[in-house]
């Protein structure tokens, strides 16, 4: 690993957002209705070109747009949701009281452990899922008066919108306060030191992580013209990629896709939660019989959710339920209307790779 690569690593770390444009809805279809970064974004600065999606100066890196963003085209980078995540976690094991809060209400007081975010709506359900089945221990500080003079209009509707979704889900409900207690059992130095350390680390890590993903071209997401592509180099760097992806998972325990940041919280969740296994919280695709074959849906499948392969003359459409983020674009370009999302238990979700389910079969004639 060169120092190329490490420079490109940390040069992509700097940036508060990851736009990955070729995850994006809006972009891969006319047809897409998405258009909640624009809606939710407190200062207008996002918009679409042919090809990409464009953020201006006036960005607030308010992350808001991630939370809303059902592809993660749009995700945060400083820190990553995962880094945040284990943060959080890893900061409520070592104390005994532990505040959530946003930049807008910094807590002075002293010998008070707290993880700050640059607004509560940047926490999608999935995290604050995490954090209620995770952490007894943590509490959202907010103020009285709270998000009502805050320059990020949307923040709140956005933030409690997500949290009561995580509660719902886990069946908890997450304390919010207006004043703070300090913690018992380490002392103010300590814990700063400590919380230093696990940050430079983690950051170190995350840096480490990019120059691989850099070395190993893994977590590339592909066009509808590269799926269609069938050539024998195609095949082949398919292949590498699959390999090196499997590699990226084993050895840093998480995805080397972006949509699958906050799908992996959901999941760690329910493996472990079989109350939550029997829940509804999905929406995954269901094919009816009138469908034509006629690809659109796995082709534009920005998660390989749906895929479509014939076989000794059975052709199938077969759905990875992890991959499916319920973005919507497959109903919405189906042309005859014959793909539906409809809610499943979210026990579905942990059928093992391999074991997809077939959604639709047809032999040749």
């Amino acid at each position: 690993m060169n120092l190329l690569t490490w420079a490109k690593a940390i040069e992509k770390k700097t940036n508060a957002l990851v736009i990955e444009p070729k995850l994006c809805t809006r972009l891969i279809s006319p047809k897409s209705t998405c258009r909640q970064c624009v809606d939710y974004c407190p200062t207008n600065c996002i918009t679409f070109t042919k090809d990409t999606i464009e953020v201006s100066d006036s960005c607030l890196e308010c992350s808001i747009c991630t939370t809303v963003c059902p592809t993660s085209a749009l995700s945060s980078n400083r820190p990553s949701l995962q880094q945040l995540v284990q943060t959080v976690l890893h900061t409520c094991k070592e104390n005994e009281h532990v505040y959530f809060h946003c930049h807008k209400h910094p807590i002075k007081e002293e010998g008070v452990a707290a993880v700050a975010v640059p607004c509560l709506g940047s926490i999608p359900r999935e995290a604050w899922l995490s954090f209620l089945e995770e952490c007894d221990n943590l509490t959202v500080y907010l103020p009285d008066g709270g998000c009502v003079d805050c320059v990020i209009k949307q923040g709140e509707q956005v933030w409690k919108r997500e949290l009561t979704a995580g509660e719902t889900m886990s069946g908890k409900r997450l304390v919010v306060v207006s004043d703070v207690k300090q913690s018992r059992g380490m002392d103010e130095l300590d814990q700063r030191k400590r919380l230093l350390f696990y940050s430079v680390w983690s950051e170190w890590r995350a840096v480490h992580k990019l120059a691989v993903k850099e070395t190993l071209g893994t977590g590339e997401i592909k066009t509808y013209q590269e799926k269609l592509k069938n050539d024998g180099a195609s095949l082949i760097r398919k292949e590498w990629t699959e390999a090196a992806n499997g590699v990226m998972e084993k050895v840093f325990n998480e995805s080397t896709y972006p949509y699958q940041a906050k799908r992996n919280l959901f999941l760690d969740q329910v493996r472990k939660n079989k109350d939550l296994q029997a829940g509804k919280n999905v929406r995954l695709p269901m094919i009816l019989s009138d469908c034509t074959l006629c690809g659109a849906c796995s082709i534009l499948c920005p998660t390989d959710a749906l895929i479509q392969e014939t076989i000794n003359g059975v052709t199938q459409i077969k759905l990875n339920q992890k991959n499916c983020v319920d973005c919507k674009l497959c109903e919405e370009i189906c042309y005859f209307q014959q793909i539906k999302l409809i809610e499943k238990e979210n026990r579905e979700l942990l059928r093992e790779r391999g074991r997809e389910t077939v959604l639709f079969e047809r032999k040749d004639k």
